[in-house]
Order: structure tokens, then C-alpha cells, then sequence
């Protein structure tokens, strides 16, 4: 007598397999869309805007840029007296009650001095010449006393130097005057947002994202010279300014009700 089986089993684990092979890409497509973030919700509306403000404070630091320049047929005797001249005008400078720390070469030249001859009817031009040297020293010197400028200068020129570069204000710390300066930035920052959202109907949420734009370093007050300054130099050393900016985004909501 023949003995039949029947086995439902491989026939079950075959649809099972090929089911899941069916559902496989869609399931993988499915794990890349939420990976890439496509079909997800676009960001809220928002607007970004920039304030600016500016603050006046009284300078309490001057650096002052003088030298001296002097010629001579050779090399060697242009830099002995140039030498000779800044030693004194250095000596003095100190003698004022600037520290050495605070005096400092900006400037050392030497340079030939040509002459040009005037080309004569019928002849080649000449050639430029070598006639003698000129040497010349600068000297950056920081002054903390607003109120020894002028004699600082005074110093210098009288012993011995004759040019006067610049002369700039600015301030040892600015810290208290950029603090007011972001405080006020914000604040234009925000009155903009509200004054663009207001004319477009639209609701000014909560701030989303805020960022110090590149700050600038207080805006010293610089004065330039052609020529020595007399004696008792007057220095009127005016405000220096210390700038800042804000740039704030903001969430927009819905119309205005």
C-alpha cells in the first residue's frame, strides 16, 4: 500500500520570500526619504534684519608719529646724524614720562639722492647720478596722559625732529562703549523687523536666530601735519566713535488680527 504526503510548508516560505523581496525597495525608499529629509515640512517663514549703532566716547590714549630726515654726501654720515638726532629726540620724549614700552621705531630708511642733469642740445642725456644719501627715523609714541600730548610733540621737535607724521585718539578698552553699541544695534534691529512685518500684514514671532556681525575698532580721530607744529602745541583730542551690528531673524506668524 502507497503511503502519500502532502507539504503545505515550502510553498508557505516561498510567497513569504518573495513577498519581502517585493516589499524591500519600497521599504529602502522609504528609509531614504526620511535620511534626506525630502516630503518633510518646508521651514516657517521668517525675516532676517540687520540694526546698526554707533557710540561717542572720549578718547583717553594718543599715539603720536614723529621723525626726522637728513641728507649728507655719503651713507655712513646721513645715518650718523639721523642716529644722533632720534637719540635726543627719544631722550626727550622720555624725559615727558613716556616709558620706553611705549616708544617704538615705525620707520628707518636709507635712500641715494640722483641728480638729473639737463640734457645739452646735441648730446645724449646723462645719466642720473648719485650726489648724496638721505636717512630718515620715525618713531610711534603712545601717550596715556591726554594732557602731555602737546608737550610730547613739543619734545620731539625740539630736539631735533622735523616731521610730523599723524597724530590719532582712540581708546585703551572699549568693552563699556561696544556693550552700548549692541544693546542699541538690537533694539534698531528689532524696530525694522516690526516696522517690515507691520506693512506686510503679518505677526512677529519669537527671534529664531541672532548673530554679531565683523565689529569695527573704535574710529580714532587722526590729524595729519606738513610741517612742524609751533610751540605749545594745542591738541584738542574731540570723540572717538565705537561702532557695532546686530543681525537678528525673527519668526513670522500670521496676519495681523
Amino acid at each position: 500500500m502507497k503511503t502519500y504526503s502532502l507539504s503545505i510548508g515550502r510553498p508557505i516560505c516561498r510567497a513569504a520570500v518573495l513577498l519581502t523581496a517585493l516589499a524591500l525597495p519600497a521599504i529602502l525608499a522609504s528609509a531614504g526619504l526620511a535620511q534626506t529629509g525630502q516630503g518633510a515640512a518646508p521651514p516657517p517663514p521668517s525675516l532676517a534684519v540687520t540694526g546698526t549703532a554707533e557710540v561717542q566716547a572720549a578718547p583717553d590714549r594718543a599715539v603720536v608719529s614723529l621723525g626726522a630726515v637728513a641728507e649728507a654726501k655719503n651713507a655712513l654720515d646721513a645715518q650718523k646724524q639721523i642716529a644722533q638726532v632720534m637719540q635726543r629726540v627719544v631722550k626727550e620724549i622720555k624725559a615727558q614720562g613716556i616709558p620706553e614700552e611705549n616708544i617704538r621705531t615705525a620707520g628707518l630708511s636709507l635712500n641715494p639722492v640722483y641728480s638729473h642733469p639737463a640734457p645739452k642740445a646735441g648730446q645724449d642725456p646723462e645719466a642720473p647720478r648719485i650726489v648724496g644719501y638721505r636717512a630718515s627715523n620715525t618713531v610711534r609714541v603712545q601717550v596715556d596722559d591726554m594732557e602731555r600730548v602737546g608737550a610730547v610733540i613739543d619734545a620731539g621737535i625740539t630736539a631735533g625732529a622735523n616731521q610730523l607724521n599723524s597724530l590719532a585718539f582712540d581708546l585703551r578698552d572699549d568693552l563699556k562703549f561696544r556693550k552700548q553699541a549692541l544693546q542699541l544695534a538690537a533694539q534698531e534691529a528689532r524696530a525694522k523687523a516690526e516696522a517690515i512685518a507691520s506693512a506686510l500684514n503679518l505677526q512677529l514671532g519669537e527671534v529664531i536666530e541672532v548673530r554679531e556681525e565683523g565689529g569695527s575698532p573704535p574710529h580714532p580721530v587722526e590729524r595729519r601735519f606738513a610741517a612742524p607744529a609751533a610751540a605749545a602745541t594745542p591738541v584738542q583730542p574731540g570723540q572717538v566713535q565705537v561702532s557695532a551690528a546686530v543681525t537678528v531673524r525673527f519668526r513670522l506668524a500670521g496676519p495681523l488680527k
